[in-house]
């Protein structure tokens, strides 16, 4: 089994209505994500998917609904756009993505940092918060 790794960023703010504190405001972060694609088959070429194409699609995804937005206000929630959802979300729109591209490549596991210190992974059936 081949296990690729992306990793990519976006900056973008959110609140969090009902938080207690200042995550409640509107602030911003630099949301790191961390992709896991594997597969067991490679391309004629000896890849599993070009580094290029997932940074691509990452890009794309990024620029369409995240890079510089306020993610309330962007995404179907519309409110609380917390990382746990974020990684989820993430995950469910490159899934959709790369099984239009290729139905033997999975998506492993979505990780978003808001900070250097703090982070979620989204896998299926299984969310782990990184503090």
């Amino acid at each position: 089994m081949y296990t690729l790794i992306v990793i990519s960023h976006f900056d973008a703010a959110h609140h969090i209505s009902g938080y207690p504190g200042v995550c409640g405001r509107v602030h911003g972060h630099r949301f790191t994500i961390e992709l896991r694609l594997s597969g067991e088959t490679l391309d004629k070429i000896n890849m599993l998917i070009d580094f290029k194409e997932v940074k691509g699609m990452l890009k794309e995804l990024f620029d369409k609904c995240l890079d510089h937005y306020d993610l309330n206000e962007m995404l179907p929630e519309r409110e609380n756009v917390t990382a746990e959802y974020l990684s989820k979300w993430i995950y469910e729109q490159v899934k959709g993505r790369l099984y239009q591209k290729t139905k033997v490549i999975n998506v492993d596991s979505v990780t978003v940092f808001e900070s250097p210190e703090c982070g979620v992974k989204y896998e299926p059936d299984k969310v782990v918060v990184i503090i």
